[in-house]
């Protein structure tokens, strides 16, 4: 696991254990047997597995990045509390936005699987709409989330040493010194934490990231795709037409059901799996 190293793995936490390499594959000239190939010429069959690849793989890449906000939070939270800014109603305010993002990921990866429907091949799946809005807002929301997590950390990420002036025998004198801020926070876990957060917020490792993040799954106006595909407008279009007492001639291209479809299919299959068991 891993790309190439960096210098010292202590000052490149994450980088060292995590990067993902990116990589072209042609192939030029090769023999592919017939029993490894799935379709031949087949473009109906292509656009039909770009089309529902992601209606499960989408599920992990949310929780992925729900796992970076955690980071993120963890990594802010640290920093703040160390001279005990997080008292600050500004850096409260920051701090629960960064928490508003979170949960917002964790509920719409919590819905999507309460809320699950069936897919047309009878399987189940995540619920398409709620999974695909989740990975709009966890995506849509990082690099300013990701910004205010620099913010809380402040400039200690650029200008923190590396680990070898820590260790040096002319420098650590004064890194234990100057980086020690009560008995609670010592030089060398403010070391680490800050390396952390280097690496999570400003590295090469961390636009390379970022940059994954956003366009792994498809670019941001194919998510904001994927939702309109999947949301389903009849419900509030019936819940309007019912509120404005608008005729039957508007309703010809629609289908007439409850605002909420899903949570209405979904109390409904509870109501008759009770009724079935009496």
């Amino acid at each position: 696991m891993g790309g190439c190293p960096r210098v010292d793995h202590r000052d490149y936490l994450l980088a060292n254990r995590f990067d993902e390499v990116d990589t072209i594959v042609i192939f030029d000239n090769v023999l592919i047997p017939w029993e490894n190939v799935l379709f031949y010429r087949h473009t109906r069959a292509a656009i039909f597995i770009r089309a529902t690849l992601h209606r499960y793989s989408a599920f992990a890449f949310v929780q992925r990045t729900l796992k970076q906000a955690d980071q993120m939070i963890g990594t802010a939270l640290f920093n703040a509390r160390q001279t005990g800014l997080e008292k600050q109603p500004a850096v409260q305010e920051k701090l629960s936005e960064l928490a508003i993002w979170r949960e917002g990921i964790n509920a719409h990866l919590t819905a999507s699987i309460a809320l699950g429907e069936t897919f047309p091949a009878g399987l189940m799946m995540p619920n398409q709409s709620l999974l695909m809005i989740g990975r709009c807002h966890a995506l849509n929301n990082l690099p300013k989330m990701m910004h205010i997590a620099r913010e809380l950390c402040g400039g200690q990420i650029c200008v923190t040493p590396n680990v070898a002036t820590f260790e040096s025998p002319e420098t650590k004198p004064w890194m234990d010194k100057y980086y020690t801020i009560n008995d609670h926070w010592v030089a060398e876990d403010r070391r680490k934490l800050l390396a952390f957060a280097r690496d999570l917020l400003n590295s090469d490792y961390a636009g390379h990231r970022l940059t994954f993040q956003l366009f792994a799954q498809s670019p941001p106006f194919a998510q904001s795709a994927a939702v309109y595909r999947n949301f389903d407008w009849d419900g509030p279009l019936s819940f309007v037409r019912n509120g404005a007492g608008l005729s039957d001639n508007v309703m010809h291209d629609v289908i007439e059901k409850a605002s909420d479809g899903a949570v209405s299919k979904h109390y409904a299959d509870a109501l008759r799996k009770s009724v079935d068991e009496l």
